[in-house]
């Protein structure tokens, strides 16, 4: 399939929706059409800001990150799929390019750019066309048409019908994919589309018809196929399970270690050097660095501008650029996220000049006469926050839940569990990102209570049903959450997310978490940041912070685990022992635990009330149980 810039639909995203649920390689209603959002090679990178996160990008090898643009003409491109689209007039079934050679054929130049925007019949008082409802896709990230006209001549060479004309009917029976009815206008051929969503057996009636799947990554700029032996599944156009964005974000701590390299990246200068240096070997970046005039006259101007030493600049840009050290570097989300941890408690120390991050730590001493306080290690206000998100990759037909902070396949070239990570990083070695500016909420849970509170409940019923759930998991890095602590630590986020919506101005989807967690012996680690963030530059509002003072937080602390206690589809939901997907939750539901998904780290799995407040038979057994420590 080709691109052509005149035949590029109109239509508008936001640029947070480019990450997520709008991310490369997605699809789109827009105009009645169905748009698949396409590579960001295609963007004009001079109206694109450049984001820098020296952590996210060690951890991601990455050089940086890149906004998509603001609104312009052009800017965001997006690929009809899929290709097939019928008219409601007379069901007939064409390629949108046929289609468009019935409207080119008339000779009037505006009504092919009309159709562009909005295809149309033109033989039927300009009737709207419709997409088809069907597509197709496998577990390598490849998306096709279905195969309409193979589908109706089955048992037919090619050659034979390929010119055939057809349409798409109903029996108009229950409205079900089955009651469509696919035609053939010149041989009156005719078959239903029974059968398409059988996993089992449509990919062996595709083999029949010679037919597997084409290799087609859509959305690339560069479409050149990949020989692919996936089987090829049929998908609903809006299916949710056609397009998993995976997304890393990190919290951009200023560290004062760090403080050089960002004040060379934010500089102008920064761009043409990496322009220069970008793409070449060690010898000759490290040859250019030494002797190329150029190059080190911009050097000698960014040092003057950052007033900064000619020589710790360029030595900062060369490891920056060339430093080949085995620097081991943490590859899971919650190695990545200790960083932030020790800065968030204030254990470590971070660039206090910075405007981006601003936080007060309230120790255990300062709130010990509250109620809980003892469960507590202590409790931060981040007034100012800066959270970058980055679209490293994307999965069709499931997700692959991965714990690690970059892409493990790049095309498709090798298997993560069943289905494909598929690697968005650029040419230039950039990935689509945003900045975010907020504020948040800290707090976190004495590791010694949970010890306590672990080898309490080691035999109960409590603990069981948790490491039950082992049998249950999909992917093995969740097998890393099956574990009360876990449980613990994620359902008072919830909570406490709940509750706040209801005091802090803010709706709990606009709430986010971040949990911190390791139960590795001396490294233990048991925090929440719930926050909430804008890409405008100004950032939030303030409401959300001032829910975090000790007094305040208490309060709202007591009412979250009280309203733990009671939830409308009690004894059903208390006494659970599997719900939600795959069944990892326990006592967890809609009306008590669940938040939005896209405020929720885990697609709301690994939430059970019973670990905090405890069970019918045991309600001594929760966490914040009077008497249970």
């Amino acid at each position: 399939m080709v691109y052509r810039q005149k035949d590029k639909p109109e239509f508008n995203v936001r640029r947070s929706q480019l990450l997520t649920p709008f991310g490369i390689g997605a699809l789109m209603d827009v105009n009645n059409q169905s748009v698949m959002i396409a590579d960001s090679e295609y963007w004009n990178t001079n109206k694109c800001e450049k984001v820098h996160d020296v952590r996210l990008e060690k951890a991601m090898n990455a050089e940086g990150f890149i906004e998509p643009p603001f609104k312009e003409a052009d800017d965001i491109v997006g690929k009809r799929f899929p290709q097939w689209y019928f008219s409601p007039e007379d069901r007939s079934l064409k390629k949108i390019d046929s289609w468009r050679q019935l409207v080119e054929a008339k000779g009037i130049p505006g009504l092919v750019k009309a159709f562009n925007q909005k295809p149309i019949d033109i033989r039927k008082r300009r009737t709207e066309l419709v997409p088809v409802r069907i597509i197709c896709a496998c577990c390598n990230g490849h998306a096709q048409d279905f195969p309409w006209l193979e589908w109706v001549h089955e048992g037919l060479c090619y050659d034979s019908y390929k010119d055939h004309e057809i349409t798409l009917g109903s029996t108009a029976q229950s409205g079900s994919i089955s009651d469509l009815i696919v035609s053939c206008k010149r041989c009156n051929k005719s078959r239903n589309l029974a059968g398409v969503f059988d996993e089992k057996n449509f990919p062996r009636q595709l083999e029949k018809l010679g037919i597997g799947c084409k290799g087609e990554y859509i959305w690339k700029q560069e479409e050149n196929r990949s020989k692919c032996d996936k089987e090829v599944h049929v998908l609903l156009r809006n299916a949710n399970n056609f397009f998993f964005p995976n997304i890393s974000s990190s919290v951009n701590i200023p560290f004062k270690e760090n403080k050089l390299i960002e004040s060379i990246q934010s500089d102008e200068y920064y761009g043409v050097l990496e322009s220069e240096l970008r793409g070449i070997s060690k010898e000759k970046g490290i040859e250019k660095l030494e002797k190329d005039e150029l190059v080190n006259k911009m050097i000698t101007r960014l040092a003057e501008k950052i007033e900064h030493n000619f020589d710790e600049v360029k030595n900062s840009i060369s490891v920056k650029f060339f430093n080949e050290t085995s620097e081991e570097y943490p590859d899971t989300v919650m190695d990545y996220r200790r960083a932030e941890f020790e800065v968030l408690s204030g254990k470590e120390k971070y660039d206090e000049d910075s405007e981006r991050f601003k936080i007060k730590v309230f120790n255990p001493e300062e709130f010990s006469e509250h109620t809980y306080s003892e469960l507590l290690n202590g409790i931060t206000l981040v007034h100012q926050l800066e959270v970058v998100s980055a679209l490293r990759s994307y999965s069709r037909l499931q997700t692959t839940d991965s714990e690690l902070m970059k892409e493990q396949v790049l095309e498709g070239e090798e298997v993560l569990g069943e289905s494909q990570e598929i690697s968005l990083r650029r040419k230039d070695n950039y990935y689509v990102g945003m900045r975010s500016l907020g504020e948040g909420i800290f707090f976190s849970i004495d590791n010694e209570e949970v010890k306590k509170w672990k080898f309490k409940i080691k035999d109960s019923e409590i603990s069981n049903k948790i490491f039950k759930k082992l049998s249950n998991v999909r992917f093995s890095d969740e097998e890393n959450y099956i574990s009360p602590d876990y449980y613990l630590i994620h359902t008072l986020s919830h909570l406490f997310i709940k509750e706040l919506s209801m005091s802090s101005g803010y709706s709990s989807s606009s709430l986010k978490e971040r949990i911190y967690y390791s139960d590795e012996v001396g490294k233990e680690m048991y925090g929440v940041l719930i926050y909430t963030s804008s890409s405008d530059s100004e950032g939030t509002l303030g409401g959300l912070v001032k829910q975090g003072v000790p007094e305040k937080f208490f309060e709202l602390l007591n009412a979250a685990l009280e309203k733990a206690k009671w939830c409308s589809f009690d004894p059903v939901c208390i006494e659970s022992e599997s719900q939600g997907r795959d069944s990892l939750n326990g006592a967890a539901c809609h009306a008590c635990s669940l938040i939005s998904e896209t405020s929720c780290e885990k697609m709301n799995v690994f939430l059970d009330r019973r670990v905090l407040i405890g069970s019918l038979e045991e309600p001594g057994l929760g966490f914040f149980s009077g008497g249970s420590h």
